[in-house]
């Protein structure tokens, strides 16, 4: 049941990319001319342009921003367009739990969000004209980082689903993922570096900046990537059991059609 329900989720996804191409390729044009912005703006103000490392670091921390976004937003937006659309009760209703429905939905919605992404950043790269190789040993940081996107996104839909509108909520939202992506949590001095093993994307990030400036491999890189794992888990359990929690309050207040 679950793999079917995955199927269609993704046919869904997919059949939407074929059918509405110019509206992708009018988002990926308008974050890659976003961060062309940001780019002019941050090399004007520095009196130089950015280069090297840093600029990997922020091309880097920008599109995965955006992917993540993608993934926390998606189930916040489910539910509340559910909710105006009068139908969040009957997705209640269906055999699966809605946690599970939400988390296919969720998955299925990263096909669109990785192919605007890669998108996006060839013309990040295009403008840039910096180029940034990738390895397979940057695909584990970048699932686990999706996996906490999605344990972030399960909270966002505790909010959703007790109060509907979660728009506003949302938008601050945006700038708090920004800067969790951006600061460099596991380069902090001294035993301030473990901090990351708490906040989200901490290890992740930590592992992406090193293996973006062509590291293969770094002192510790085991134990970031384990940390990594535990800190991904820790974030889907966490948001898993409190969006049951807060689904469970809304159904008692009798509130989960409300709009």
């Amino acid at each position: 049941m679950i793999w079917t329900a995955f199927t269609a989720e993704l046919r869904r996804e997919i059949t939407q990319l074929r059918r509405y191409p110019t509206e992708f390729l009018s988002e990926a044009i308008f974050i890659a001319v976003v961060f062309y912005g940001l780019f002019l703006g941050g090399s004007y103000m520095a009196g130089h342009g950015i280069l090297g490392s840093r600029l990997s670091d922020i091309i880097i921390g920008y599109t995965l921003w955006t992917l993540m976004l993608g993934a926390i937003g998606n189930m916040g937006w489910g539910i509340a367009n559910e909710a105006q659309n009068g139908t969040l009760e009957q997705v209640c209703l269906a055999p699966m739990r809605i946690r599970t429905i939400f988390a296919l939905r969720a998955l299925a919605n990263l096909v669109y969000d990785l192919a605007l992404t890669l998108v996006a950043l060839v013309l990040i790269m295009l403008v840039t004209h910096h180029t940034i190789h990738f390895s397979a040993l940057e695909l584990e940081p970048v699932v686990l980082a999706i996996g906490v996107s999605i344990g972030i996104g399960y909270l966002v839909a505790s909010v959703t689903i007790l109060f509907k509108r979660s728009s506003q909520f949302l938008n601050l939202l945006q700038f708090a993922v920004l800067f969790l992506v951006m600061t460099p949590f596991s380069d902090l001095p001294g035993a301030f570096k473990y901090v990351a093993v708490i906040v989200p994307l901490g290890p992740q990030m930590g592992v992406l900046r090193h293996l973006a400036l062509g590291q293969t491999h770094f002192p510790g890189e085991e134990a970031w990537l384990l940390l990594g794992i535990a800190n991904a888990i820790l974030w889907i359990v966490l948001g898993y059991v409190v969006y049951g929690r807060a689904h469970d309050a809304a159904r008692s207040r009798g509130i989960l059609g409300h709009y």
